[in-house]
């Protein structure tokens, strides 16, 4: 079991700072909470060390103009449907969650029809998968950042589909996988 962090209210205050302008120097922050530089720099080492923070670089999915599905699932073999996906340029990050649906994957795309397609294809068509609710997000109340896989160095695509005889493909439904000769999108040219 993970164990919870205890933080201090200068912890907390450095988060809360760091948190709001991840750009913010130690010497600034110092100033605010009423310590030194050093001590500053410590705690927000030993933070990074316990794995409390990290600083990632993304897309900002409020700001990008990328359509968010998500996918709420209950299936036989979460792992193994999250492991499917690992790869794929259009996942975002997956859940194995407590309750009826065992399962939450985040999908970003170009447009709705290519995020249904990987839905159809690869979730619904699973014989594991019992039930599926899927949905568009279509506010986010804060700036998410989120990694996504730009620049691909892959040569065959990780599902194992070939976009040229999908039916979802050929009446321009779906724009292809970027890993493939395929995609007709922009995001990942």
């Amino acid at each position: 079991m993970l164990r919870v962090f205890e933080l201090d209210e200068k912890d907390k205050m450095i988060l809360e700072l760091l948190e709001k302008n991840p750009e913010m120097s130690q010497n600034d922050i110092a100033k605010v909470v009423g310590l030194s530089q050093p001590s500053v720099g410590a705690r927000i080492k030993r933070m990074k060390e316990q794995g409390l923070i990290s600083h990632v670089y993304g897309v900002n999915l409020k700001k990008s103009g990328l359509y968010i599905l998500k996918a709420d699932i209950k299936c036989r073999k979460p792992r193994e449907i999250l492991s499917k996906f690992s790869r794929c340029p259009y996942f975002l990050n997956g859940f194995i969650v407590a309750g009826n649906k065992n399962l939450t994957l985040m999908f970003a795309g170009e447009d709705l029809s290519t995020l249904e397609a990987i839905i159809d294809n690869h979730i619904r068509s699973d014989p594991e998968v019992f039930d599926l609710e899927m949905g568009i997000i279509l506010k986010s109340e804060n700036d998410m950042v989120m990694p996504i896989k730009i620049r691909i160095n892959e040569n065959e695509p990780p599902c194992n589909s070939d976009c040229g005889s999908c039916e979802y493909y050929l009446n321009g439904l779906c724009l292809g996988c970027p890993i493939t000769r395929y995609y007709k999108g922009n995001l990942w040219r």
